[in-house]
């Protein structure tokens, strides 16, 4: 940072944020120890390494080592119980989101709660078996922009391709047989059960289950739904009857999840889902009995059909021009 950044950092009242009217009012406590603040550093580094471009992961080392001094300076200004975290977080003016895929660091969360964004990014990484062998992922990740339009897809291969969806009013999310548009995300009840009446209308049947399980998926993974749909949602999908939830599970990268798991008929269908944001981790169906057949294979129960690992989610303002066939 500047002097003259330093300055401005150091004159600014960092208890001037809705809610801090109630803080000022709960009275002194004991400023935040030297550990307890390395700890918090640490915390939010360790956070923000997992995003994935590295150009702002290294603007939010430096702020974080500026702000170490003027940490131990606002000490004597804070009157009230404030973690050693929160006073990083709101020295810094950022709010760190290792989900999305701007670098980890958003400078407007607000701007993010509104889903203003014509995109949302999607990077995956998957695995199929084919019918005669099994194929493995060559490292490359798929990309895919969704909009209120359609979609653009770059493969491993790096041509991109366009599916815009005039035909049907727009990018649409199939839900037990039903389209629900990128518009129409922001008019979805929040409450649980209205939102499964909504979604799954009048569709019965033994396929209704696993209809909305898709979606649940498809809406988690793939779609921009703000926190509070996104709560809902997973409440919808932990309710499908059969569906089984285990807590600390972890994806085939090591990251931590709650998996809910669902029988459907010969497969068995399983979603790792970070319950901090609501977003989908993995997505894993592998053969629920001996003896499937898979083409001129025969799959033994737990065998792998297929894995879809999301590397990273989230809006950007921008996506690639299709590429031109020759």
């Amino acid at each position: 940072m500047t002097g003259q950044q330093d300055m401005d950092m150091n004159d600014r009242d960092f208890l001037d944020f809705p809610g801090a009217g109630p803080l000022r009012a709960a009275g002194k406590v004991a400023p935040p120890s030297a550990d307890a603040v390395a700890a918090a550093l640490a915390a939010v580094r360790s956070a923000a390494s997992r995003a994935q471009e590295d150009g702002p992961v290294v603007e939010l080392e430096r702020a974080l080592a500026a702000a170490v001094v003027p940490v131990r300076a606002w000490r004597r200004r804070l009157p009230v119980l404030v973690s050693a975290a929160a006073v990083v977080v709101i020295a810094l003016g950022v709010a760190v989101q290792p989900w999305s895929d701007s670098g980890g660091v958003q400078g407007s969360p607000a701007a993010q709660r509104t889903g203003a964004a014509p995109y949302w990014k999607v990077r995956t990484l998957e695995w199929m078996r084919s019918s005669d062998k099994t194929q493995r992922p060559d490292g490359s990740p798929k990309t895919v922009w969704l909009s209120r339009s359609g979609t653009r897809e770059r493969p491993a291969n790096g041509l991109v391709q366009d599916y815009s969806r005039e035909d049907t009013g727009g990018m649409a999310y199939v839900i037990c047989g039903k389209p629900v548009l990128w518009d129409d995300l922001k008019k979805l009840p929040t409450d649980p059960a209205a939102l499964r009446a909504r979604l799954v209308g009048k569709a019965t049947g033994e396929g209704v289950a696993e209809d909305l399980y898709d979606g649940m998926e498809e809406l988690l993974s793939q779609s921009p739904a703000q926190p509070q749909l996104r709560a809902a949602l997973f409440k919808v999908l932990t309710a499908i009857p059969g569906a089984r939830v285990t807590e600390r599970v972890k994806d085939s990268t090591g990251r931590s999840g709650t998996a809910v798991d669902l029988d459907a008929d010969t497969w068995h269908r399983r979603l790792i889902i970070d319950t901090g944001t609501f977003h989908v981790l993995e997505s894993v169906d592998t053969a629920r009995n001996d003896g499937l057949s898979w083409g001129k294979q025969k799959l033994r129960a737990g065998d792998l059909i297929q894995r879809t690992t999301y590397l990273s989610v989230g809006p950007a303002w921008e996506a690639p021009k299709p590429s031109k066939l020759t």
